[in-house]
């Protein structure tokens, strides 16, 4: 398997024009919009409640909220975890390293009083595929604080040198 940048290749790349080979077309996806995002949030779960840029749902027994801007071409999806003021300094520390070897896209974050699992992306950019995974992810992000603080994607398994090392 080839680990680099892969091109996407539309019809006959290599299609003769004057004797010569053409250069390959390249294709650009589809640019993602709120309507289709609400359409893939709507297709994976059975119900959801709020407007189309505010939108919460509950995947895997986790509610989230997919807020979404097309002006500011952004996108965020959010999982509130545990008020801020009830962490210990090692669930704090615990975050802070998952975010480095754990979190993978998502990450946690503390805003408003509250730490939220979260994952944010440029709104056109993001493909359905990343759409999947960010959920899947921003989900056992939240499921897991307090025991693996994984996002169940990825695990970097780098362990820190003894003498950095936290119990949690």
């Amino acid at each position: 398997m080839f680990f680099g940048v892969a091109l996407l290749l539309c019809s006959n790349a290599y299609a003769q024009s004057d004797n010569r080979r053409a250069q390959p077309e390249r294709c650009t996806p589809e640019a993602m919009t709120q309507s289709k995002m609400v359409d893939i949030i709507k297709q994976l779960v059975e119900k959801t409640q709020g407007p189309d840029n505010h939108l919460s749902f509950v995947y895997n027994d986790i509610t989230i909220t997919m807020i979404s801007d097309p002006a500011a071409n952004r996108m965020r999806l959010v999982s509130a975890v545990i008020e801020a003021r009830d962490m210990s300094d090692q669930q704090v520390i615990a975050s802070l390293i998952s975010n480095y070897h754990l979190a993978l896209d998502a990450r946690y974050g503390i805003g408003n009083g509250v730490l939220f699992s979260t994952y944010i992306h440029p709104l056109a950019e993001l493909t359905k595929t990343q759409l999947l995974s960010a959920v899947r992810q921003v989900a056992t992000l939240s499921k897991t604080f307090g025991t693996s603080y994984t996002s169940g994607e990825l695990n970097f398994a780098v362990q820190p040198p003894e003498e950095d090392r936290i119990e949690i």
